[in-house]
């Protein structure tokens, strides 16, 4: 029940006078005023056909009269509870009218003396709460078990941070969250609160981290070369610096006795398939199994399609394993994966089933891991025996998330991308403008992407399926125009996305369904609709679509957006191409609250992010500052305990949120 915290905080610790009122209005804040009842009157408003009540207030200053008006229901109760003479607090918004300064929707309470209010002469809590349940009574609620119950809430944060930190005891926190004497006690509150939530979590994952590196793995490698040689010499390119680097770091993890952890985080078009190739041959060399999970249908046939082509020469078979298979390729695949036949199998949520079965899996690579729950990943390392994980991602991580979210990875970078890769030109202007570009890119042969944000006119006006056939139709009526988007069936996307990369269709009006993995290197224009409506990931890794084969490409957007922080995103998306910059900036921009929200990870609850204005008021409450807090505390107290013998109750508290999803039991 405590950690059910108020949205907002009301102030009203001083009252204003009548005088003081006048000349704070026209406003549309809210006022706290205390005055003695001169006059009730009730009877019928001609225009509500309804009850209604006026109450004369004169002020406790003595400075003016304050008229109270309510209607319908409130009637009845506040003429049982309100009477002349008695003196009363109200808090509302305030008008100026001809008849006097005016609350028509207030709160209120009948002071008595001696008994000190909840509602009134302090910081108040608002809580959101469902129908049924008044405000005023849950407070109460709340007020009547921190008395009652405060000092006996379990604490877990070992001693050491508690001090080193300077945080109140853990009931002490509660009780200024919800009642907050002063405005230092509230931010103390909200300190420890925010830091406890990210330090069981960070905890949990230097926990993991711990584990893995004391866990044998069960399969061994050795480096033989007899595959790996050969194939590295029918590439026709050359591994980047930052390639051969990766490819060094997962050796050396496959070749360590213990499982592989590791998060390869490369800009779009930097080449980590290839670098996840190098280390499927090495299983293979070992007579091994690999798995590789995509999120998306389209990412799955589009790695099926580069490593079947990558991996031929060496006569590796991969096999494709999605959930939109016929049943005789989906049999014929099931009978490969289980007699070991098959050696890279690729494949979507389908991956995850209880009747895929390995034979030898060794290797499991997750390609953008922040779009799978952790159940899900979990569910895919039990089919092998203390498996190497290697996980990909083009979506740039900034560096504050990345040591918490996934600090019990091993991290790579490759930020340099292969030769012959030339920058994408980002324009701005109008649908126009940009149907004119398009034509000249198609009548040079190239094909084009147009991107929107909705699939359907119920979702937005600006929706893929009219562009579809206001496209066809009146723009681009002498092309050939295909539609894809999330709602299609799995067929009916595989089909869309072979039409256009075979060259069989000119424009993909799409959603973003293509925002990873698609590799068209005749596509050579974007045009993405409403930019404003996206992420600056999103619009980064969309743009990631087009320019992979060498010719000049073009990412142009629309938008109409007031919103300052929209504008300021396109902004930074026009002037930036490096994705590791745009991530930082994307966190600047959106603060850490909304940015867990996208992540995906799936664990943490966030929810006390209600209070911008106390953020702002006080900088060591921004989610970044107290992360990095938690995750320097977490990781040195795990480094000099591994298992946690020293904190039993954090570990109790680990196991309860974290055991399943970390697979830590």
């Amino acid at each position: 029940m405590f950690s059910y915290l108020p949205f907002r905080m009301e102030d009203r610790i001083n009252p204003v006078s009548a005088r003081e009122l006048a000349a704070l209005l026209p406003s549309d804040e809210s006022f706290f005023v205390v005055g003695t009842v001169k006059k009730i009157s009730g009877g019928k408003s001609p225009r509500r056909r309804s009850r209604i009540v006026e109450i004369t207030l004169k002020d406790r200053a003595g400075t003016g009269d304050i008229r109270l008006l309510a209607f319908h229901n409130r009637v009845k109760y506040i003429l049982a509870v309100i009477e002349i003479g008695q003196e009363v607090a109200v808090y509302g918004k305030v008008e100026l009218l001809a008849e006097g300064l005016t609350m028509n929707n207030f709160d209120f309470e009948v002071l008595k003396p001696g008994e000190a209010s909840l509602s009134f002469f302090r910081r108040v809590p608002v809580y959101r709460l469902t129908k049924g349940i008044s405000v005023k009574r849950f407070r109460r609620w709340m007020w009547n078990a921190l008395e009652k119950y405060a000092q006996a809430v379990e604490e877990f944060i070992p001693p050491g941070t508690r001090k080193r930190l300077s945080f109140p005891a853990r009931g002490d926190a509660f009780r200024n969250a919800h009642f907050p004497p002063t405005p230092e006690a509230l931010k103390d509150a909200y300190r420890r609160i925010k830091f406890e939530e990210f330090f069981v979590f960070v905890c949990a994952v230097a926990y993991n981290r711990a584990r893995i590196k004391r866990t044998e793995k069960a399969l061994r490698y050795n480096l033989k070369k007899n595959l790996l040689t050969p194939w590295k010499e029918t590439l026709p390119f050359d591994f980047t610096s930052g390639q051969k680097k990766a490819i060094n770091d997962i050796f050396r993890d496959m070749l360590s006795p213990y499982p592989m952890n590791r998060l390869i985080q490369g800009d779009v078009g930097s080449g980590k398939t290839v670098v996840a190739a190098a280390s499927a041959v090495l299983a293979k060399e070992n007579g091994y199994q690999t798995a590789i999970l995509a999120p998306t249908l389209p990412l799955a046939e589009q790695h099926f399609r580069t490593l079947s082509s990558l991996m031929e020469s060496i006569r590796i078979k991969t096999v494709l394993l999605t959930g939109g298979m016929k049943k005789e390729d989906r049999a014929r695949a099931l009978g490969e994966i289980a007699a070991g036949k098959a050696d890279v199998v690729i494949g979507t949520h389908a991956l995850f089933q209880e009747h895929v079965k390995f034979q030898k899996l060794s290797l499991i690579v997750i390609d953008e891991q922040q779009r799978f729950g952790v159940l899900q990943k979990a569910a895919l390392s039990a089919k092998g025996a203390s498996p190497d994980i290697l996980v990909l991602t083009a979506t740039p991580i900034p560096r504050a998330l990345s040591l918490a979210l996934f600090g019990d990875l091993d991290r790579s970078e490759i930020r340099e991308l292969p030769p012959g890769r030339k920058k994408v030109e980002t324009l701005q202007g109008s649908s126009e403008e940009a149907y004119g570009l398009i034509r000249k890119q198609l009548e040079k042969g190239f094909q084009a992407f147009v991107v929107y944000p909705a699939i359907e006119e119920a979702q937005d006006e600006h929706s893929a399926i009219a562009a579809y056939k206001y496209l066809s139709e009146e723009v681009f009526p002498d092309y050939r125009l295909t539609l894809l988007h999330g709602r299609m069936s799995p067929s009916a996307k595989s089909a869309a996305m072979e039409k256009f990369a075979s060259g069989k269709s000119d424009i993909l009006v799409s959603t973003t369904v293509i925002e990873v993995g698609v590799d068209i290197p005749r596509a050579t224009f974007m045009l993405i609709e409403n930019a404003h409506m996206y992420g600056l990931s999103t619009l980064h890794q969309l743009r990631g679509r087009i320019g992979r084969g060498g010719e000049k490409s073009y990412c142009f957007v629309t938008f109409s957006a007031a919103d300052t922080l929209a504008i300021e995103r396109i902004s930074c998306f026009l002037r930036c191409s490096d994705g590791f910059e745009l991530a930082e900036k994307d966190l600047e921009l959106r603060g850490g609250g909304q940015y867990f929200g996208t992540a995906q990870h799936g664990m943490m609850d966030i929810s006390f992010n209600y209070n911008k204005a106390l953020e702002e008021q006080f900088p060591q409450l921004s989610d970044i500052a107290i992360l990095d807090e938690a995750r320097m505390e977490a990781f040195t107290i795990i480094e000099k305990d591994p298992v946690l013998k020293r904190d039993r109750e954090l570990k109790t508290r680990i196991m309860a949120r974290f055991a399943e999803g970390f697979n830590l039991a």
